[in-house]
């Protein structure tokens, strides 16, 4: 696999990267890897959750992949600058700067971070927004519940009672939210019946496209390859598939299981 781009969360959520990835990179050849036997992430020491990126980085170097996306943003808050000195010699990109960059050219003012405990206890986001724009104001929420109502599938009956929960008191005190997660855009439509007429801002389209630039400012892109698309979780490939089945095909894509 030609110059592949390595992608990697700790779930399904990541495949809403390789989604859009698949549409932004059409020529490009993607791995990627759920990490599902350790999910969820979120309520995990920077301590364990550098042991599990690690273990999949390492994969992804043995199958010769030199640029890794995090498509995770718990590991990209808490732990992206040891994995780039642990492996110089791999691009390793995070989620979370192209995000931001994103929220900023949308101009709003009020904004809430939605993300896993462990994202939101790193001030990542609030962190990173500061630097460009110290005016905006930025909200901190994080929402333990989602993830595992996404993995385990329960999101397809509607989940918009949990959404309420946590977001019902911003309403009419924010302008913009942060879908801090790569799962959470898979409940977006359902967060968008909660609070209307509020930005969103997903990290899935965010990333991919500061890849597809990278790619292109490297002349990285092959348009005349053929590309292959590889998923593999670390987790039951059964549930795995039945987790996300409901935004993502996998008619023309296996789905492996891997040890790493």
């Amino acid at each position: 696999m030609k110059n592949t781009i390595g992608i990697f969360d700790s779930g399904v959520g990541g495949l809403t990267v390789l989604q859009t990835m698949m549409k932004d990179l059409p020529h490009t050849d993607l791995m990627y890897i759920g990490d599902n036997k350790n999910c969820p992430y979120g309520d995990k020491s920077k301590e364990a959750l550098y042991e599990c990126a690690s273990k999949v980085v390492e994969y992804f170097i043995a199958h010769q992949i030199k640029i890794i996306v995090l498509a995770c943003n718990t590991t990209s808050a808490n732990v992206l600058e040891e994995l780039r000195a642990a492996y110089p010699n791999t691009r390793i990109i995070g989620v979370i700067d192209s995000t931001v960059q994103n929220f900023l050219r949308k101009e709003k003012d009020k904004v809430l971070v939605i993300a896993t405990k462990a994202t939101i206890d790193s001030h990542k986001y609030q962190d990173t927004i500061a630097l460009y724009n110290k005016q905006v104001q930025v909200n901190e929420l994080a929402t333990p519940k989602l993830v595992p109502l996404i993995e385990s599938g329960e999101y397809k009956k509607g989940i918009q009672e949990t959404i309420k929960e946590y977001v019902t008191a911003y309403q009419g005190k924010i302008d913009s939210i942060i879908l801090g997660c790569t799962h959470y855009p898979i409940i977006a439509n359902q967060f968008k019946e909660v609070l209307k007429d509020i930005c969103y801002i997903s990290s899935s389209e965010s990333v991919s496209k500061e890849v597809a630039y990278y790619l292109s400012e490297h002349h990285l892109i092959d348009t005349q390859h053929t590309r292959q698309i590889e998923i593999n979780t670390t987790g039951d490939v059964e549930d795995f598939k039945f987790a996300a089945g409901s935004f993502f095909d996998f008619e023309e894509i296996k789905v492996h299981h891997i040890e790493v």
